[in-house]
């Protein structure tokens, strides 16, 4: 399929477009098409919202007087004929197939109301917002750095926080029983002390971060366009939160290991996961060493990389399995050894959903 040429409306009638938004199916190839394809984002945006509005008002049983009014507004927006249009074409054949049987009224509710909320400002999720849910819950104590360095931060729990200058972090006076849960504004490292029984989060703007016990960095500045995880040791999961609810996220999030990052865009709600910008070596600072391969396999240089960086490197070994290479393996750049490997047996490499894919003809 060429989505290329896609419009709005040629995305909601998509298959696998919808399993994907409703259903995170087939989430390497749309992440890898928003990548390739950064003038779609905003449609696919628009696209997603009408979707999972549709999806809402399945649950719906009669009209609120809320959706009436926004009907009422949305009526101005909106011609005879593109009801009509809705009302006949709106559902793809694959919400059909899975007994999505939504009234054509709600339908319509539905579709309103997503283009009235593009008409309004979007209201995005932020420490006030957050603080004044959990405080609610528990006392709490917030610290704010208004000094000229990072400050350190020392949790009943034995966790670490290194808060940057101008950040604050709301945070318990004493854990529950289940979780721990802090708020933070701005940036700062994390090192969470481990306790399976008891995950740890960290609620950022629209972004909430679980994890049981790792070294990660977060970006969640006030007025930012976006909100960055960047994971240094163990895994965290990152989840998008829409409205304010302190509580158990869904089981499903993304899931980024050592070196990768997820990317909040706070403009049209994508998050994506990446690379971070220098990838460090994973293993045990006393056990780096240089190695030195003579004439081996290209493949066998890559797993190396692979070991040493955390880092999936995905080709084809077929392709690859006459390119000999004799080179030295460290704990310099990622890129540039890549690069210099690349150059050497007349191969490309891109990086896709944290990956780096190696694009080769082979060796001949």
């Amino acid at each position: 399929m060429n989505y290329d040429q896609f419009k709005r409306n040629d995305f909601i009638h998509d298959d696998s477009f919808v399993r994907w938004v409703l259903f995170q199916e087939e989430d390497v190839f749309w992440q890898q098409f928003l990548q390739q394809h950064p003038a779609k984002a905003n449609e696919v945006a628009q696209a997603k919202q009408l979707i999972l509005a549709v999806q809402k008002a399945e649950e719906a049983t009669s009209l609120s007087l809320d959706q009436k009014s926004i009907w009422n507004n949305i009526t101005a927006l909106i011609s005879e004929e593109e009801i009509v249009e809705k009302q006949v074409s709106f559902l793809p054949r694959f919400w059909q197939t899975r007994a999505f049987k939504w009234a054509a009224s709600l339908v319509l509710v539905a579709g309103a109301a997503w283009l009235w909320t593009m008409k309004q400002p979007a209201h995005q999720v932020n420490y006030q917002d957050l603080i004044a849910v959990v405080e609610a819950k528990s006392p709490r104590q917030e610290v704010v750095n208004n000094g000229p360095t990072t400050q350190k931060i020392h949790l009943e729990d034995g966790t670490l926080v290194y808060l940057e200058k101008g950040s604050r972090l709301s945070f318990p006076v004493h854990f529950e029983a289940k979780k721990r849960e802090v708020v933070l504004s701005g940036e700062a490292f994390f090192e969470v002390a481990k306790n399976p029984a008891k995950p740890f989060y960290v609620y950022s703007n629209e972004l909430i971060t679980r994890v049981l016990g790792t070294s990660f960095r977060i970006s969640a500045l006030e007025n930012s366009k976006q909100v960055t995880v960047k994971v240094q040791t163990g895994r965290v999961s990152v989840f998008k939160q829409n409205r304010i609810d302190i509580a158990d996220p869904e089981t499903k999030g993304l899931l980024l290991l050592p070196n990768q990052q997820a990317v909040f865009n706070r403009a049209n709600e994508l998050l994506n996961r990446s690379l971070v910008e220098v990838p460090i070596p994973i293993v045990a600072q006393k056990t780096l060493v240089k190695r030195q391969f003579d004439e081996v396999k290209v493949a066998d240089v890559f797993k190396e990389l692979e070991k040493l960086f955390g880092v999936e490197i995905r080709y084809n070994e077929d392709t690859l399995s006459d390119c000999i290479l004799t080179t030295t393996i460290s704990d310099d750049s990622l890129y540039d050894q890549l690069e210099v490997i690349c150059q050497t047996i007349g191969a490309a490499y891109k990086e896709i959903d944290a990956q780096i894919i190696i694009e080769s003809k082979g060796c001949h």
